[in-house]
Protein backbone atom coordinates (compact mmCIF):
# COMPACT_ATOMS: atom_id res chain seq x y z
CA UNK A 1 0.00 0.00 0.00
CA UNK A 2 1.00 3.92 -0.62
CA UNK A 3 2.14 5.13 2.73
CA UNK A 4 1.06 8.48 4.10
CA UNK A 5 2.60 9.85 7.15
CA UNK A 6 0.07 12.31 9.28
CA UNK A 7 1.65 13.88 12.54
CA UNK A 8 0.12 16.53 14.86
CA UNK A 9 1.29 20.43 15.59
CA UNK A 10 0.25 22.53 17.30
CA UNK A 11 2.43 25.76 16.53
CA UNK A 12 5.47 26.79 14.57
CA UNK A 13 7.89 27.10 17.39
CA UNK A 14 11.19 26.09 16.03
CA UNK A 15 11.82 22.71 18.04
CA UNK A 16 8.01 21.54 17.99
CA UNK A 17 8.21 22.08 14.03
CA UNK A 18 11.40 19.92 13.61
CA UNK A 19 10.26 17.11 15.91
CA UNK A 20 6.66 16.77 14.03
CA UNK A 21 8.42 16.90 10.55
CA UNK A 22 11.38 14.26 11.48
CA UNK A 23 9.06 12.37 12.93
CA UNK A 24 6.87 12.44 9.93
CA UNK A 25 9.84 11.42 8.13
CA UNK A 26 11.02 8.85 10.46
CA UNK A 27 7.67 7.22 9.98
CA UNK A 28 8.37 6.54 6.06
CA UNK A 29 11.88 5.22 6.96
CA UNK A 30 13.73 8.51 8.18
CA UNK A 31 15.58 11.03 5.95
CA UNK A 32 18.72 8.37 4.98
CA UNK A 33 15.89 6.15 3.23
CA UNK A 34 15.65 9.87 0.68
CA UNK A 35 19.05 11.49 1.19
CA UNK A 36 22.63 10.22 1.36
CA UNK A 37 25.48 11.94 2.27
CA UNK A 38 26.88 14.17 -0.66
CA UNK A 39 23.69 14.62 -2.49
CA UNK A 40 22.39 18.37 -3.53
CA UNK A 41 18.73 18.78 -2.60
CA UNK A 42 16.09 21.17 -4.04
CA UNK A 43 13.68 21.68 -1.81
CA UNK A 44 10.62 23.61 -3.47
CA UNK A 45 8.00 25.74 -0.97
CA UNK A 46 5.38 27.07 -2.14
CA UNK A 47 5.81 31.32 -2.60
CA UNK A 48 2.78 32.34 -4.27
CA UNK A 49 3.19 36.26 -3.08
CA UNK A 50 4.68 38.65 -0.65
CA UNK A 51 2.99 37.60 2.34
CA UNK A 52 3.92 37.02 6.03
CA UNK A 53 4.21 33.95 7.25
CA UNK A 54 1.55 34.49 9.60
CA UNK A 55 -1.29 35.03 6.39
CA UNK A 56 -1.12 31.14 5.68
CA UNK A 57 -0.47 32.02 1.91
CA UNK A 58 3.41 30.54 1.64
CA UNK A 59 5.11 27.43 2.94
CA UNK A 60 5.60 28.48 6.42
CA UNK A 61 9.88 29.41 7.01
CA UNK A 62 9.94 27.30 10.53
CA UNK A 63 8.79 23.77 7.98
CA UNK A 64 11.67 24.26 5.48
CA UNK A 65 14.12 25.03 8.25
CA UNK A 66 13.12 21.60 10.02
CA UNK A 67 13.22 20.16 6.19
CA UNK A 68 16.95 21.88 5.69
CA UNK A 69 18.36 20.41 9.07
CA UNK A 70 16.81 17.14 8.60
CA UNK A 71 18.98 17.07 4.74
CA UNK A 72 22.16 18.43 6.62
CA UNK A 73 21.37 16.20 9.49
CA UNK A 74 21.73 13.32 6.47
CA UNK A 75 24.98 14.67 4.68
CA UNK A 76 23.30 16.55 1.92
CA UNK A 77 23.48 19.87 0.66
CA UNK A 78 19.84 21.24 0.86
CA UNK A 79 18.95 24.93 -1.18
CA UNK A 80 16.04 26.39 -1.31
CA UNK A 81 14.38 27.19 -5.19
CA UNK A 82 10.96 28.34 -6.38
CA UNK A 83 9.61 30.05 -9.27
CA UNK A 84 7.15 33.18 -7.49
CA UNK A 85 4.38 34.32 -9.37
CA UNK A 86 4.56 38.12 -10.66
CA UNK A 87 7.11 37.34 -13.57
CA UNK A 88 9.64 38.22 -11.34
CA UNK A 89 9.01 41.37 -10.21
CA UNK A 90 8.76 41.28 -6.62
CA UNK A 91 10.78 38.05 -5.91
CA UNK A 92 13.18 39.83 -3.89
CA UNK A 93 10.45 41.10 -2.04
CA UNK A 94 8.40 37.21 -1.76
CA UNK A 95 11.79 35.91 -0.14
CA UNK A 96 12.08 38.56 1.94
CA UNK A 97 8.42 39.09 3.49
CA UNK A 98 7.96 35.18 3.10
CA UNK A 99 10.53 34.70 5.89
CA UNK A 100 12.35 32.76 3.33
CA UNK A 101 15.84 35.09 2.78
CA UNK A 102 15.83 35.00 6.67
CA UNK A 103 15.66 31.12 7.36
CA UNK A 104 18.46 30.56 4.02
CA UNK A 105 20.67 32.79 5.88
CA UNK A 106 20.33 31.67 9.12
CA UNK A 107 20.86 27.86 7.91
CA UNK A 108 23.74 29.23 5.33
CA UNK A 109 22.11 27.92 2.35
CA UNK A 110 21.26 28.80 -1.04
CA UNK A 111 18.27 30.64 -2.48
CA UNK A 112 17.74 30.44 -6.01
CA UNK A 113 15.23 31.95 -8.22
CA UNK A 114 13.94 29.08 -11.09
CA UNK A 115 15.09 31.08 -14.20
CA UNK A 116 16.93 28.98 -16.66
CA UNK A 117 14.85 25.98 -18.03
CA UNK A 118 14.75 22.87 -19.90
CA UNK A 119 11.95 22.44 -22.50
CA UNK A 120 9.85 18.89 -22.00
CA UNK A 121 7.43 18.10 -23.85
CA UNK A 122 7.24 22.38 -24.96
CA UNK A 123 6.90 22.89 -20.95
CA UNK A 124 10.04 25.19 -19.43
CA UNK A 125 10.91 23.69 -16.01
CA UNK A 126 13.67 25.13 -14.47
CA UNK A 127 17.38 23.37 -14.48
CA UNK A 128 17.41 22.41 -10.89
CA UNK A 129 14.62 19.91 -10.90
CA UNK A 130 17.65 18.16 -12.87
CA UNK A 131 20.46 19.59 -11.71
CA UNK A 132 19.44 18.19 -8.10
CA UNK A 133 20.45 14.77 -6.94
CA UNK A 134 16.92 14.78 -5.25
CA UNK A 135 14.05 17.18 -4.94
CA UNK A 136 12.08 17.58 -1.56
CA UNK A 137 8.49 19.25 -1.51
CA UNK A 138 7.22 21.71 0.57
CA UNK A 139 4.04 22.38 -0.30
CA UNK A 140 1.05 24.66 1.71
CA UNK A 141 -2.19 23.11 2.61
CA UNK A 142 -4.61 25.45 0.87
CA UNK A 143 -8.15 25.84 -1.05
CA UNK A 144 -7.55 26.43 -4.37
CA UNK A 145 -10.59 28.78 -6.58
CA UNK A 146 -10.09 27.05 -9.69
CA UNK A 147 -8.66 23.62 -8.12
CA UNK A 148 -10.38 23.38 -5.00
CA UNK A 149 -7.42 21.76 -3.56
CA UNK A 150 -3.91 23.41 -3.95
CA UNK A 151 -1.14 20.61 -1.99
CA UNK A 152 1.44 18.33 -2.97
CA UNK A 153 0.44 18.14 -6.56
CA UNK A 154 0.12 21.21 -7.80
CA UNK A 155 3.11 22.68 -5.82
CA UNK A 156 5.49 21.09 -8.42
CA UNK A 157 3.84 23.90 -11.25
CA UNK A 158 5.76 26.66 -9.37
CA UNK A 159 8.86 24.53 -10.97
CA UNK A 160 7.59 25.76 -14.24
CA UNK A 161 9.49 28.70 -15.21
CA UNK A 162 8.40 32.27 -16.25
CA UNK A 163 5.42 33.46 -17.94
CA UNK A 164 4.38 29.96 -18.89
CA UNK A 165 2.46 29.58 -15.97
CA UNK A 166 -0.04 32.34 -17.23
CA UNK A 167 0.03 30.95 -20.60
CA UNK A 168 -1.92 28.15 -19.14
CA UNK A 169 -4.23 29.74 -17.83
CA UNK A 170 -5.30 31.55 -21.51
CA UNK A 171 -5.10 28.57 -23.78
CA UNK A 172 -6.71 26.16 -21.00
CA UNK A 173 -9.56 27.94 -19.42
CA UNK A 174 -11.34 25.13 -18.25
CA UNK A 175 -10.73 23.79 -15.16
CA UNK A 176 -10.11 19.57 -17.00
CA UNK A 177 -7.95 21.41 -19.60
CA UNK A 178 -5.92 23.18 -16.47
CA UNK A 179 -5.79 20.30 -14.35
CA UNK A 180 -4.33 17.83 -16.97
CA UNK A 181 -1.25 20.42 -17.49
CA UNK A 182 -0.98 20.49 -13.90
CA UNK A 183 -0.53 16.55 -13.85
CA UNK A 184 1.88 16.43 -16.75
CA UNK A 185 3.90 19.10 -14.81
CA UNK A 186 3.87 16.65 -12.31
CA UNK A 187 4.82 13.65 -13.77
CA UNK A 188 8.09 15.54 -15.43
CA UNK A 189 8.92 16.93 -12.56
CA UNK A 190 7.88 14.15 -9.32
CA UNK A 191 10.07 15.26 -6.24
CA UNK A 192 11.19 12.49 -4.24
CA UNK A 193 9.84 13.18 -0.86
CA UNK A 194 6.63 15.67 -0.20
CA UNK A 195 6.33 17.45 3.66
CA UNK A 196 3.12 19.14 4.13
CA UNK A 197 2.73 22.48 5.90
CA UNK A 198 -0.68 22.25 7.49
CA UNK A 199 -0.74 23.36 10.62
CA UNK A 200 -2.29 26.56 9.82
CA UNK A 201 -3.64 26.28 6.78
CA UNK A 202 -5.99 28.30 4.50
CA UNK A 203 -9.83 27.61 3.71
CA UNK A 204 -12.29 29.63 1.61
CA UNK A 205 -11.40 31.65 -1.04
CA UNK A 206 -8.08 30.88 -1.73
CA UNK A 207 -4.71 29.91 -2.20
CA UNK A 208 -4.23 34.24 -1.18
CA UNK A 209 -7.62 35.91 -0.05
CA UNK A 210 -8.85 33.39 2.37
CA UNK A 211 -9.41 32.53 5.82
CA UNK A 212 -6.50 30.91 7.96
CA UNK A 213 -7.75 27.92 9.39
CA UNK A 214 -5.58 25.91 12.02
CA UNK A 215 -5.14 22.13 11.18
CA UNK A 216 -2.11 21.33 13.37
CA UNK A 217 -0.74 18.72 10.85
CA UNK A 218 1.98 17.98 9.04
CA UNK A 219 2.09 15.00 6.09
CA UNK A 220 4.77 13.65 4.60
CA UNK A 221 4.83 10.94 1.79
CA UNK A 222 6.26 9.60 -1.38
CA UNK A 223 2.85 9.61 -3.48
CA UNK A 224 2.11 13.86 -3.98
CA UNK A 225 -1.50 11.90 -5.08
CA UNK A 226 -2.04 9.64 -2.50
CA UNK A 227 -1.20 13.17 0.13
CA UNK A 228 -3.85 15.42 -1.73
CA UNK A 229 -6.42 12.57 -1.47
CA UNK A 230 -5.58 12.09 2.12
CA UNK A 231 -6.19 16.37 2.32
CA UNK A 232 -9.53 16.14 0.08
CA UNK A 233 -11.18 13.78 2.41
CA UNK A 234 -9.98 15.95 5.85
CA UNK A 235 -11.76 19.09 3.56
CA UNK A 236 -14.60 17.10 3.75
CA UNK A 237 -14.26 16.43 -0.29
CA UNK A 238 -14.02 12.94 -2.04
CA UNK A 239 -10.51 12.77 -4.00
CA UNK A 240 -11.10 12.14 -7.14
CA UNK A 241 -14.01 15.37 -7.31
CA UNK A 242 -10.58 17.37 -7.33
CA UNK A 243 -10.10 17.29 -10.98
CA UNK A 244 -6.16 17.55 -10.58
CA UNK A 245 -5.97 14.92 -8.02
CA UNK A 246 -8.19 12.95 -10.68
CA UNK A 247 -6.19 13.36 -13.59
CA UNK A 248 -2.66 12.44 -11.67
CA UNK A 249 -4.53 9.75 -10.53
CA UNK A 250 -5.63 8.68 -14.26
CA UNK A 251 -1.93 9.34 -15.49
CA UNK A 252 -1.37 6.69 -12.86
CA UNK A 253 0.86 8.68 -10.94
CA UNK A 254 -0.33 8.25 -7.66
CA UNK A 255 -2.82 6.94 -5.48
CA UNK A 256 -5.76 8.19 -4.90
CA UNK A 257 -8.23 5.31 -3.21
CA UNK A 258 -7.94 6.15 0.84
CA UNK A 259 -8.89 1.97 1.37
CA UNK A 260 -4.89 1.43 -0.40
CA UNK A 261 -3.44 4.06 1.52
CA UNK A 262 -1.76 3.23 4.71
CA UNK A 263 -1.30 6.28 7.00
CA UNK A 264 1.09 6.25 10.23
CA UNK A 265 1.31 8.08 12.87
CA UNK A 266 -2.12 9.73 13.24
CA UNK A 267 -5.45 8.80 11.89
CA UNK A 268 -7.21 11.05 9.19
CA UNK A 269 -9.99 10.52 11.51
CA UNK A 270 -8.40 13.04 14.17
CA UNK A 271 -8.14 15.79 11.40
CA UNK A 272 -11.48 15.83 9.20
CA UNK A 273 -13.29 18.85 9.33
CA UNK A 274 -16.83 18.73 9.02
CA UNK A 275 -17.51 22.41 8.97
CA UNK A 276 -14.06 23.10 6.22
CA UNK A 277 -15.02 26.01 4.35
CA UNK A 278 -14.73 25.34 0.43
CA UNK A 279 -14.06 28.13 -2.12
CA UNK A 280 -17.43 29.86 -3.45
CA UNK A 281 -16.34 28.88 -6.83
CA UNK A 282 -16.66 25.25 -5.59
CA UNK A 283 -20.29 24.31 -6.03
CA UNK A 284 -20.27 24.88 -9.98
CA UNK A 285 -18.32 21.77 -9.97
CA UNK A 286 -20.44 19.35 -8.47
CA UNK A 287 -23.23 20.16 -10.75
CA UNK A 288 -24.35 17.75 -13.40
CA UNK A 289 -22.60 18.86 -16.85
CA UNK A 290 -25.90 19.08 -18.65
CA UNK A 291 -27.39 21.32 -15.84
CA UNK A 292 -24.24 23.43 -15.62
CA UNK A 293 -24.11 23.76 -19.71
CA UNK A 294 -28.10 25.47 -19.51
CA UNK A 295 -26.86 27.17 -16.75
CA UNK A 296 -23.65 28.39 -18.01
CA UNK A 297 -24.60 32.11 -19.34
CA UNK A 298 -26.81 32.64 -15.45
CA UNK A 299 -24.34 31.41 -12.91
CA UNK A 300 -21.49 33.75 -12.51
CA UNK A 301 -18.03 34.34 -11.03
CA UNK A 302 -16.03 36.99 -11.54
CA UNK A 303 -13.12 39.01 -10.41
CA UNK A 304 -13.63 42.01 -9.68
CA UNK A 305 -11.08 44.90 -7.94
CA UNK A 306 -11.22 47.00 -4.85
CA UNK A 307 -10.15 50.34 -5.42
CA UNK A 308 -9.58 51.33 -1.96
CA UNK A 309 -7.56 48.32 -1.13
CA UNK A 310 -5.75 48.42 -4.40
CA UNK A 311 -2.11 49.14 -4.13
CA UNK A 312 -1.42 49.92 -7.90
CA UNK A 313 1.60 47.38 -7.76
CA UNK A 314 0.22 46.17 -11.26
CA UNK A 315 1.00 42.72 -10.44
CA UNK A 316 -2.41 41.13 -11.43
CA UNK A 317 -2.00 43.25 -14.82
CA UNK A 318 0.82 41.74 -15.57
CA UNK A 319 0.17 38.13 -14.87
CA UNK A 320 -3.03 38.43 -16.73
CA UNK A 321 -3.07 35.97 -19.82
CA UNK A 322 -5.21 37.65 -21.74
CA UNK A 323 -4.44 41.46 -20.70
CA UNK A 324 -7.86 42.17 -19.52
CA UNK A 325 -6.87 44.21 -16.87
CA UNK A 326 -5.94 48.56 -16.45
CA UNK A 327 -4.92 49.94 -13.50
CA UNK A 328 -5.33 53.80 -13.42
CA UNK A 329 -4.13 56.06 -10.47
CA UNK A 330 -7.98 56.84 -9.95
CA UNK A 331 -9.60 53.57 -10.77
CA UNK A 332 -8.99 50.01 -11.90
CA UNK A 333 -11.13 47.74 -13.96
CA UNK A 334 -10.89 44.31 -15.61
CA UNK A 335 -12.71 43.94 -19.67
CA UNK A 336 -14.97 40.82 -18.70
CA UNK A 337 -15.15 40.53 -22.55
CA UNK A 338 -11.79 39.38 -22.69
CA UNK A 339 -11.43 38.13 -18.84
CA UNK A 340 -11.66 33.70 -19.27
CA UNK A 341 -12.15 33.78 -15.20
CA UNK A 342 -8.76 32.13 -14.49
CA UNK A 343 -8.80 33.91 -11.32
CA UNK A 344 -4.96 34.74 -11.73
CA UNK A 345 -5.38 38.39 -10.57
CA UNK A 346 -6.86 37.03 -7.71
CA UNK A 347 -4.34 34.38 -7.04
CA UNK A 348 -1.36 36.83 -7.35
CA UNK A 349 -2.67 40.04 -5.45
CA UNK A 350 -0.68 40.13 -2.20
CA UNK A 351 -3.06 43.15 -0.91
CA UNK A 352 -6.62 40.97 -0.86
CA UNK A 353 -7.66 43.72 -3.27
CA UNK A 354 -9.46 41.41 -5.76
CA UNK A 355 -12.05 39.29 -4.80
CA UNK A 356 -14.81 37.49 -6.38
CA UNK A 357 -17.55 38.53 -7.15
CA UNK A 358 -20.91 36.34 -7.82
CA UNK A 359 -24.25 37.14 -9.93
CA UNK A 360 -27.32 37.40 -8.13
CA UNK A 361 -28.64 33.88 -8.92
CA UNK A 362 -25.50 31.93 -7.90
CA UNK A 363 -26.44 33.44 -4.49
CA UNK A 364 -29.89 32.64 -4.31
CA UNK A 365 -28.93 28.95 -5.30
CA UNK A 366 -25.62 28.99 -2.42
CA UNK A 367 -26.35 31.46 -0.55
Amino acid sequence: MTRVALVRCESYDTNRVFDAVKRSVDLLGGIGAFVKPGMRVLLKPNLLSARLPEDAVDTHPEVVRAVVRLVKGAGGTPFIGDSPGGFGKNIGEIFEKSGMKRIADEEEVELETFTASKSVDGMPIARQIFSSDRVISIPKFKTHSITVLTAAIKNMFGSVVGSYKAECHSRSPREEDFSRIIAKVYSITRPHLTVVDGIIAMEGDGPSSGVIRKMDLVMAGEDAVAIDSCLAKIMGVEPLDVLVTKEAYEAKLGEAQISKIEVLGETLDAFIAKDFKLPRTTPLKYLPKSLLKCLASLIRFKPYIDNEACRRCNLCKLTCPVHCIEIEKTSCSIDYKKCVRCMCCHEICPYRAIGIRRNILTKMVWG
